[in-house]
C-alpha cells in the first residue's frame, strides 16, 4: 500500500522555526515513519521568499533533511484534477460564504494533488495535513464523491502537533 503525505502552508507555519520543539516532534514523526510530506507548488510558493535578504524558510530546511519535499506541477490536463481543483474552491467558498474565485488555489491544491496520485495508482491511501477546516472537509467530501472516499484521511494540522508534543512530554 503506497501512501501519501501532503501538507498545506498552516502545518508548517505552525511548526515554527526548525529548532522549534514542534518542528522537531514533526520531524521525528516523519523520520520514524519513513515518510516525506509532499507539497503542491502553491503552497511552496507561500511558504517561500524570493528576497536574497531574507534568510533560507523553515520548508528548505525541511526539504534539505529530506522530510518534506515539493510535488511536481499538478496535471490539469487530467479531467479528476480539473474537477477536484473545483469542487474544493466551491466547497470552501461555500462553507466561508465568499466567491470561488477568492479562494487561494492553494488549498484547493490539496485535494487536486491527492486525486492525481489516487487515479495514477500512486498512491493508494492519501494523508492531508492542514490547518484549514474547510480545505480539510471539503479534500475529504469531493475525493469521496470522485470514489475515493476510504482512500483519504484529513488530519487538523493543529491536533497532529499538539499530540505528537503530548507524546513527546
Amino acid at each position: 500500500m503506497s501512501r501519501l503525505h501532503i501538507a498545506y502552508t498552516g502545518l508548517f507555519v505552525a511548526m515554527g522555526q526548525p529548532s522549534n520543539s514542534r518542528s522537531q516532534a514533526v520531524r521525528r514523526f516523519a523520520r520514524r515513519n519513513d515518510i516525506a510530506f509532499v507539497l503542491p507548488e502553491p503552497v511552496y510558493e507561500e511558504l517561500t521568499v524570493d528576497d536574497p535578504d531574507v534568510e533560507a524558510p523553515p520548508i528548505d530546511t525541511a526539504i534539505d533533511e529530506g522530510w518534506a519535499t515539493v510535488a511536481a506541477p499538478l496535471e490539469f490536463s487530467e479531467p479528476v484534477v480539473s474537477r477536484v481543483m473545483d469542487g474544493v474552491q466551491r466547497y470552501i467558498a461555500n462553507a466561508d460564504d465568499r466567491p470561488a474565485g477568492e479562494v487561494e488555489r492553494a488549498d484547493a491544491a490539496l485535494a487536486a494533488l491527492a486525486a492525481q496520485h489516487l487515479s495514477s495508482g500512486s498512491a493508494t491511501s492519501v494523508y492531508i495535513y492542514t490547518t484549514d477546516i474547510a480545505a480539510g472537509e471539503g479534500a475529504e467530501t469531493v475525493l469521496a464523491s470522485e470514489g475515493n472516499g476510504d482512500s483519504v484521511t484529513y488530519v487538523n494540522g493543529f491536533r497532529f502537533i499538539e499530540d505528537l508534543i503530548a507524546g513527546d512530554s
